[in-house]
C-alpha cells in the first residue's frame, strides 16, 4: 500500500492579545511531548509554531482520526496556557518587532543568512509525504506531479491576511515563501542522476547549505523514502488536509503510471503558480493536459479524472470528489476567512480558525463564534 504521512505547522497565539507568543522552556517541552496515533509534535521555524508529523497512514479514515486527535489534545494544551493553536497559512497580525527563531543550529545559520527574510516567517504550511518504492520511480512522479501543483496551491489556499490586513492574495504564504533561494515550481529532471547532479551543485552554492534549502514546492525526502509535497498552506480543518493528502496521492501514482505526454514550461507553471496564490479557485489556471488557461473548476474536474483509477484503488474516490465539490461550493481557506473578516475583522478570523480546528464537519460561514478564555 502507498502511505501518506501529513505535516501539519500551528501559530500559537495569545488568548487576549491574539497575537503570536513564544511559549515558556516548560510551555514548550509539554506541546512536544503530544503525541496521537503515532505523530509528533516539534518546534518549527519560530517559537510561536508548533508541528505535528503524523505516524505513515494507508488509509483516509485512519489519517482523519489521527489529525484530529492531535488537533484536540493540542487545543487542550494550549488552553491550558491561556494560549490557541490556530490552523492559519500566515499570521493575520504580528507585533513590530522581530520574530523569536527557534533555538536551533540550522534555523540560527538560516536566519543570520538572510535576517531580514527570517525576521517575519510567520507562515504555516501543509506537507504531504506520499511513499515510493525507488528514486527513479519518485523522479518520473515528481515530474507528473509538477504540472498539478499549482492546482495544489489554489485548492489549499488559507493565508489572504498579512499585517492586520488583506494582502490581496488566497495563499500569502506561497508568495511570502517564493524569497527564499530555491523555491517554487521544481524544474523537469531526466532521471534520477540528473536530479543528483542538479541538487549536488545547488548544495556546492554558498548559500544552500544543506538539502533542506532546497524548498521546491516537491521535492524527493532525503531523510524517507518519500515524495514531499509543500505546495499547501495548513488547513482550517483535518478533513480538508485529509482530502487534499489522498488527492496528491492519486495524482501522483497517475503521474507515476500514466505520465502526460507533455510538459508546460517553467515560465508558465510559475506564473500559473502566482495565478493560484493570487485568486485562488476564483480565477484560471493552466491546463497540464491542453496547455492553456481554463477556469479552476474545468482544472480540478480533469485533474479528478486523471487520478479517478487511484483514488477507487485507495477507496477515496466519494471522499475526494465531495471534498472537492465543498471546496466549490464553500470556498477555501482563504474565501471563509474573507467572510469571517467582513463580519467580524482580524479577531474573528482567529476566533473562527480556534473554533473550526479541532471540529470535522464544517457549514457555511455564519456568525463568528467567541474565544474561549
Amino acid at each position: 500500500m502507498v502511505a501518506l504521512g501529513i505535516e501539519e505547522e500551528f501559530l500559537l497565539i495569545d488568548n487576549k492579545a491574539l497575537l503570536p507568543v513564544a511559549p515558556t522552556e516548560s510551555h514548550t517541552k509539554a506541546l512536544q511531548q503530544i503525541t496521537a496515533a503515532g505523530g509528533v509534535a516539534s518546534q518549527e521555524w519560530l517559537r510561536c509554531q508548533i508541528e505535528h508529523a503524523s505516524a505513515a497512514l494507508t488509509d483516509a479514515s485512519t489519517a482523519t482520526a489521527a489529525l484530529l486527535a492531535f488537533r484536540q489534545k493540542l487545543a487542550s494544551v494550549t488552553q491550558q496556557f491561556s494560549m490557541a493553536a490556530v490552523p492559519v497559512g500566515a499570521a493575520p497580525s504580528i507585533e513590530e518587532y522581530n520574530a523569536t527563531i527557534t533555538d536551533a543550529a540550522r534555523y540560527m545559520q538560516l536566519a543570520e543568512l538572510a535576517p531580514g527574510i527570517a525576521a517575519d516567517q510567520y507562515i504555516n504550511g501543509m506537507h504531504v509525504h506520499v511513499t515510493i518504492p525507488d528514486a527513479e520511480t519518485g523522479v518520473r512522479a515528481l515530474n507528473g506531479l509538477r504540472p498539478w501543483l499549482p492546482l495544489l496551491t489554489a485548492l489549499s489556499a488559507n493565508s489572504p491576511f498579512w499585517h492586520g490586513r488583506d494582502s490581496g492574495f488566497a495563499s500569502w504564504r506561497t508568495i511570502h515563501y517564493r524569497r527564499w533561494m530555491v523555491s517554487g515550481v521544481p524544474p523537469y529532471f531526466h532521471d534520477f542522476d540528473d536530479y543528483t547532479t542538479r541538487i549536488e551543485a545547488l548544495l556546492s552554492s554558498d548559500v544552500v547549505t544543506d538539502h533542506g534549502g532546497i524548498c521546491w514546492l516537491a521535492r524527493l525526502s532525503h531523510r524517507h523514502p518519500t515524495l514531499e509535497v509543500r505546495a499547501c498552506d495548513v488547513q482550517l480543518q483535518a478533513t480538508d488536509a485529509v482530502v487534499l493528502a489522498a488527492f496528491i496521492r492519486g495524482l501522483m501514482c497517475a503521474a507515476i503510471d500514466q505520465p502526460l505526454r507533455s510538459q508546460p514550461q517553467l515560465e508558465l507553471l510559475d506564473v500559473s503558480l502566482w495565478q493560484a496564490a493570487k485568486y485562488g479557485l476564483d480565477g484560471r489556471l493552466l491546463d497540464p493536459i491542453a496547455g492553456v488557461p481554463h477556469p479552476a473548476d474545468v482544472i480540478i474536474w480533469r485533474a479528478f479524472a486523471y487520478a479517478l483509477p487511484h483514488l477507487e484503488a485507495f477507496g477515496d474516490e466519494e471522499l475526494v470528489r465531495q471534498g472537492l465539490e465543498l471546496l466549490l461550493i464553500q470556498g477555501t481557506g482563504a474565501t471563509r476567512q474573507r467572510a469571517i473578516h467582513q463580519q467580524a475583522g482580524i479577531p474573528g478570523v482567529l476566533r473562527y480558525a480556534v473554533e473550526t480546528a479541532t471540529t470535522l464537519h464544517r457549514s457555511p460561514v455564519s456568525k463568528p463564534p467567541t474565544m474561549r478564555q
